[in-house]
């Protein structure tokens, strides 16, 4: 299994995590947050200590679960692959977005098709106030 947890440093923030960019107003940061774990979980810099904290509590219960998330990106890939490259798709709508990560949708699908549209929709608060600043 690979552990994300060893390459936290001391001080908390992993290595990317910009302090200067501080959390959206009203965001409770030493509350995990489902997207934020994930994030974490795929290696992303966008989550604080109690999301590594409860990402890695969850690593010790489900060992796999890096592997399922990343193979879960891997089936979007694929899907989004599928469905543009094969069947000339052009719209997709990504339900549950969740954080920004590398290999969204419209990266993937506008690699084949650059003129390819998206709309990203999630009702997650946190995902929401990110990708709104």
């Amino acid at each position: 299994m690979s552990s994300l947890a060893e390459s936290v440093p001391a001080n908390g923030n992993r290595p990317g995590f910009t302090p200067g960019r501080p959390p959206a107003s009203g965001t409770n940061v030493s509350v995990p947050n489902v997207a934020r774990i994930y994030d974490y979980l795929l290696g992303g810099k966008d989550n604080f200590s109690s999301d590594r904290l409860a990402a890695m509590e969850l690593m010790r219960v489900v060992p796999d679960v890096v592997m399922a998330c990343r193979h879960n990106r891997q089936f979007l890939k694929r899907a989004v692959q599928f469905l543009a490259r094969q069947k000339g798709m052009r719209q997709f709508i990504d339900i549950g977005t969740g954080l920004p990560t590398q290999g969204n949708v419209h990266e993937i699908a506008r690699d084949i098709n650059p003129d390819t549209r998206v709309l990203y929709v999630d009702n997650d608060a946190v995902v929401v106030s990110h990708v709104s600043r």
